[in-house]
């Protein structure tokens, strides 16, 4: 695990993601959500950057994630995210994007624990952008231990990662991308210093969540670059 996981092989794209593409189409036109600004985004695109090597299925959910949040502004989806897993919104008058969550988070939720659909209901009611995260342990099918969760590294790389991330819309000084990059790096570090006292068999699983988390931003750049302006 090292910094250089932060800018990915822009040519590793997931080897089905025309077919991922087409059924991510077909998902949104069945909740009247596919406009041709989505379509033209292709959102398939950044799942298969971001889960080159993973199970189809689950870059199938992480493209739809990233339509879906796509939609509206985020303070918007993520008040829909917390009536959904609380289940609050009568369906019968449910909009469009309300019920098109209401399928996805069932397959997202799907094998993770109530301490996991806590903190994403947190992390939507704090505003804070973090559900991405918990949506990436998801597609991965590892849930991050609490105590690494909480730690100060973990919190480090997400924060790192989401400020590399909304830089990928703009182009800031270099010094400043340096800086968070080191800083990532140093918390990389860390996270492994807390992994080695883990049971092996959570060590490699929580591993491939953190290089998938760090791969975002070189992902989306690449992205970004592939569908143009």
């Amino acid at each position: 695990m090292s910094g250089a996981r932060v800018r990915p092989d822009a040519q590793r794209v997931h080897p089905a993601a025309e077919a991922i593409g087409a059924g991510l189409d077909a998902w949104l036109d069945k909740f009247a959500l596919g406009d041709e600004r989505l379509r033209g985004a292709r959102f398939h695109r950044l799942a298969a950057r971001i889960l080159p090597d993973g199970a189809r299925v689950n870059v199938e959910l992480l493209a739809q994630w990233a339509a879906w949040l796509a939609v509206q502004p985020s303070s918007a989806a993520y008040a829909e995210i917390a009536s959904v897993i609380e289940g609050t919104v009568p369906a019968d008058e449910a909009a469009p994007t309300v019920l098109a969550l209401a399928d996805l988070w069932p397959r997202t939720a799907v094998g993770m624990s109530l301490s996991w659909r806590r903190r994403c209901l947190q992390h939507v009611r704090d505003d804070s952008g973090l559900i991405v995260y918990d949506i990436v342990e998801s597609v991965r099918r590892t849930e991050i231990p609490i105590g690494i969760a909480h730690s100060t590294a973990w919190k480090t790389i997400c924060g790192t990662v989401g400020e590399l991330t909304e830089w990928c819309e703009n182009d800031p000084p270099m010094e400043q991308v340096q800086e968070r990059l080191d800083r990532l790096a140093a918390a990389q570090l860390e996270l492994l210093g807390h992994l080695r006292t883990c049971h092996p068999a959570i060590y490699a699983p929580v591993l491939e969540v953190a290089e998938t988390i760090c791969a975002i931003p070189g992902a989306r750049l690449a992205w970004r670059q592939e569908i143009g302006p």
